[in-house]
């Protein structure tokens, strides 16, 4: 276990009300010596969690205990902890990937049932509903049972080169249409790529999702009424993929069907690439002197449009889950600090410590006018229109299929077409194989 120690003291802002609960909680935890164990990735926005808890162990007492893991490693420490007789964790952090196994398990403490006057707060983003399940339907649903809070908001943006932009006359694109012809004004290799895909098996379906949803397109029929039908293999993901696999052929760099984000981000970094589609996490390293030789002239925006008019983003989230076999005062200290850690100011103050927020509305707080805030419009924009790509429990299996031919069809191997129609028959496979009741897929 990592112990948190006291790196800053801070002032929070805090209503009358707010302030007088949170007294009244700090005494009651500082009799009881409370120390929250919390389970959390080795990632960028670690220590914008660690400022976060720090400043709450400053106003309140509470101790943390922060076993920091690599990604690879959470879901077994997750799955050991929450499986056994007593859990070692009171507080779980869950990424977008392995919400739905947990979920659907039964493992976290319905948050209502530790506080039946809970709630989300209107402005806090749920990602495409993903704080709650539903267990008839075995999927995220708005009106499912709540439980989980989000902690890392993390969805994908568009950042691009502004003095490039500048100097060449161009807007910022509105539509899909309107990338590509920027790109192609931008394309000179191998001096500087129009456009970076992300495109690797182990990147191309999270960075392939906007694509689809934007033209229209789904990956099931309708998985919050419990119907996953896989529909991948339609006119309009056969239209996505198509300006996906264009983009990536006319003004990207050798190769697309190989780079990952580590390859995405150094390629903005080094002044390699003048835009492409990114997790908001990166802004940091993007925007950071030491890290990137393009620091002051990235832009963010909201990710283009299909032919409609829709734009989406593919939610990349962390929540954060309260153990359900751990004692009740430790559920209720979790809680406790849940509710803190949404309200605006400390959200706020979240951001200038390097965390990605999970609320909409820090537009008008006191921090906006911070260098650290210069994303959060695109931020906000793009996590409005966030959708979760594989809501089920089997999430993971059918990702890593569809993604085996979607990198097939960048790299040249086989047609849109060809990968649509495998990607279906495989998703109808795997899920058959669970036991879902789904109908065949239609095929292009």
């Amino acid at each position: 276990m990592h112990t948190v120690q006291r790196i800053r003291k801070r002032m929070m802002v805090l209503s009358a009300t707010a302030a007088m609960t949170l007294a009244m909680a700090a005494a009651a935890q500082a009799q009881d010596g409370t120390t929250l164990r919390v389970l959390i990735n080795q990632s960028p926005w670690l220590d914008g969690f660690i400022a976060m808890v720090d400043a709450y162990e400053e106003e309140t007492g509470t101790r943390f205990d922060l076993d920091v893991t690599p990604f690879g490693g959470m879901m077994e420490k997750t799955r050991n902890s929450l499986r056994a007789t007593e859990g070692d964790y009171d507080i779980v952090n869950l990424n977008a990937a392995g919400m739905a196994e947990i979920y659907d398990g039964g493992f976290l403490k319905p948050l209502k049932e530790i506080d039946p006057d809970f709630s989300l707060p209107e402005s806090v983003l749920t990602f495409g509903s993903s704080t709650f399940w539903n267990t008839e339907t075995h999927s995220f649903d708005p009106d499912g049972t709540l439980l989980s809070v989000p902690t890392n908001g993390n969805v994908q943006i568009f950042y691009y080169r502004k003095d490039l932009y500048e100097k060449a006359g161009l807007e910022v694109p509105a539509t899909w249409d309107d990338l590509l012809a920027n790109a192609k004004a931008l394309n000179d290799p191998p001096n500087i790529y129009g456009f970076v895909p992300r495109a690797s098996r182990d990147s191309i379906l999270y960075n392939f999702t906007p694509y689809l949803f934007s033209y229209g397109a789904s990956f099931f029929a309708d998985p919050a009424k419990g119907d996953f039908t896989p529909t991948i293999a339609s006119q309009e993901g056969l239209a996505a993929l198509e300006q996906y696999i264009k983009l990536g052929k006319e003004a990207g760099p050798p190769n697309p069907g190989a780079i990952a984000q580590a390859e995405l981000i150094q390629l903005m970094s080094t002044g390699k690439a003048a835009q492409a589609i990114a997790v908001v996490a990166a802004y940091s390293s993007l925007t950071d002197p030491n890290s990137s030789i393009v620091a002051d002239k990235i832009g963010t925006a909201l990710i283009p449009a299909g032919p409609g008019g829709m734009h989406a983003s593919a939610a990349g989230q962390w929540v954060g889950g309260i153990a359900g076999n751990v004692p009740e005062s430790q559920q209720k200290a979790a809680l406790d600090f849940f509710k803190w850690f949404l309200e605006k100011e400390n959200q706020a103050n979240y951001v200038l410590d390097g965390g990605v927020p999970v609320r909409g509305d820090l537009g008008d707080t006191k921090q906006a006018s911070e260098p650290a805030f210069a994303f959060i419009p695109a931020f906000s924009e793009n996590a409005a229109n966030a959708r979760m790509n594989m809501p089920l429990v089997q999430g993971t299996q059918i990702s890593d299929a569809i993604s085996v031919h979607l990198n097939r069809a960048v790299i040249g191997e086989i047609t849109a077409t060809e990968a649509l129609n495998a990607s279906a028959d495989d998703m109808y496979k795997i899920l058959t194989g669970a036991g879902y009741d789904v109908k065949e897929p239609n095929h292009l």
